[in-house]
């Protein structure tokens, strides 16, 4: 089976552990993201902020309250402040059913790819769907359609079992 190098999103969207909760919301909205690593300073990975974090602190999902906890402002709030910091990482060579069963086990929908402590990348729940729709499109075309195997779409272990 193919490793997370191969099927993860890259360059990763990062955000900076200053960053308020509005912008953090408004760049997920723009770039369609659902999660986002939150890098110090130094570009190391210090957290992970959910579209489900945010819309908790929030009062909808298109409005940001204006206090939070009667002391903060939510157009004010780090996501430092409310950021996962005991974040769930994988590496570029992490084997893809590994990350899998990662996700399945922890009930969440994607983690960064890390190396040396920096943001390679993020490998999501839509990345093993788009692995899994490219791995059954070469094997069996969509209905209708008849072509050969495209041997060289798949993944490398499974292009040596299809050959047998």
């Amino acid at each position: 089976m193919d490793s997370v190098r191969r099927w993860m999103s890259s360059p990763a969207i990062v955000a900076p552990e200053t960053m308020v909760l509005p912008e953090a919301r408004q760049l997920m909205q723009e770039r369609h993201i659902r999660r986002l690593p939150v890098v110090n300073a130094d570009g190391r990975l210090v957290g992970i902020v959910s579209q489900g974090d945010i819309d908790r602190i929030s009062d909808s999902h298109t409005t940001d309250v204006r206090e939070h906890n009667q002391r903060y402002r939510v157009s004010d709030l780090p996501i430092s402040e409310f950021m996962t910091r005991d974040v769930v990482t994988v590496t570029p060579d992490t084997q893809i059913m590994e990350v899998a069963q990662l996700l399945l086990q922890r009930k969440i929908g994607g983690v960064p790819v890390v190396t040396s402590g920096r943001v390679a990348g993020v490998i999501t729940e839509s990345d093993l769907f788009r692995m899994i729709i490219t791995i059954e499109e070469a094997v069996q075309p969509p209905v209708g359609v008849t072509r050969p195997i495209e041997l060289e779409r798949l993944p490398r272990g499974l292009r040596q079992r299809v050959r047998l």
